[in-house]
């Protein structure tokens, strides 16, 4: 039995070094450091496989380059690719990811027809042999029917809430949020789907709508977890900064992965935060995942211990 499978996206990007992002008629010169792959579901898998748990990704390619580069890497890391979509007709998406001198980043996805795997493609008797199913808020259709088709099984359906949120109709939402155990949304995410700046009270009506756990990324600010009658903030580690790119899908990576295993709160985000703290020292969302033993000796090394 799988933990966790990951429903959605994986690509590759192709990451520029620029002294800063180009603003408006601007023109800067970049250094191309290569192709890495990438994709919040494809990070995502790859993260909690790293960290030690049984994962496995349904995402579709094309039979391209990239479509390769991105399956074989999962497939290396020990993610399942057995029920991936591979579709010679497609191209498989990539994104162009600028990256400053802070380690921040401007990606722009280049959309393709092998973007997502579409409802249809999804073998759904597969979701249902995991624990659990994380999932994106790109395409709302997809995340509704297999929201639909969890209901009622005892595999736990989480997902990621990008900023772009807001553009799907709020029955669509409230239909997928009463199904949804934990939400990860990131602070523009949250205010994009709820409306609110101040982050207790958008993820208090996230949990009002039926979501169980909340966790809200904040980058160096750290993160925010609230549930009914609880709330819990964990400080960033403060760290050189390479490359910010897949920090937030390594976050939700390790502490769904303590979810499965039982842990508590306090100690799913200390890792998660840890783990992201990590991820980000390096170029390439993927480089430096860590595993469990790394990630508890970097909170051992900072001088905190190991939350129970």
């Amino acid at each position: 039995m799988l933990d966790i499978i990951g429903v959605g996206d994986t690509n590759v990007d192709v990451m520029i070094r620029v002294p800063h992002i180009a603003s408006h008629d601007e023109k800067v010169r970049g250094q191309l450091l290569g192709n890495f792959p990438g994709g919040i579901i494809g990070n995502f898998c790859c993260a909690a496989a790293a960290f030690g748990a049984k994962a496995g990704a349904v995402c579709k390619v094309g039979m391209d380059d990239y479509g390769e580069l991105a399956k074989s890497d999962l497939q290396r890391r020990g993610v399942d690719v057995s029920h991936m979509v591979v579709d010679p007709a497609c191209e498989t998406y990539f994104c162009m990811v600028l990256l400053d001198h802070t380690g921040e980043k401007a990606l722009t996805i280049v959309e393709t027809s092998g973007f997502l795997p579409k409802p249809e493609e999804v073998d759904l008797a597969y979701l249902k042999t995991a624990k659990r199913v994380h999932m994106t808020s790109l395409d709302m259709t997809l995340a509704a029917h297999v929201a639909q088709a969890l209901d009622g099984t005892q595999t736990l359906l989480s997902m990621d809430i990008e900023a772009t949120a807001g553009t799907a109709p709020a029955a669509v939402w409230d239909s997928v949020l009463q199904r949804v155990d934990t939400a990860f949304p990131n602070e523009a995410g949250l205010a994009a789907l709820t409306g609110c700046t101040n982050l207790e009270a958008g993820a208090r009506q996230l949990l009002a709508r039926g979501v169980r756990t909340v966790v809200v990324t904040c980058g160096e600010n750290g993160a925010w977890v609230f549930r009914k009658g609880y709330s819990h903030h964990c400080p960033a580690f403060s760290v050189p900064v390479q490359d910010t790119t897949g920090a937030g899908d390594c976050f939700n990576a390790v502490f769904l992965s303590g979810l499965v295993e039982g842990w508590s709160m306090e100690r799913c985000a200390q890792y998660a935060t840890a783990a992201a703290a990590i991820a980000i020292g390096a170029i390439g969302s993927r480089t430096k995942l860590p595993s469990r033993a790394e990630t508890e000796r970097f909170i051992l090394e900072k001088g905190e211990a190991l939350c129970s």
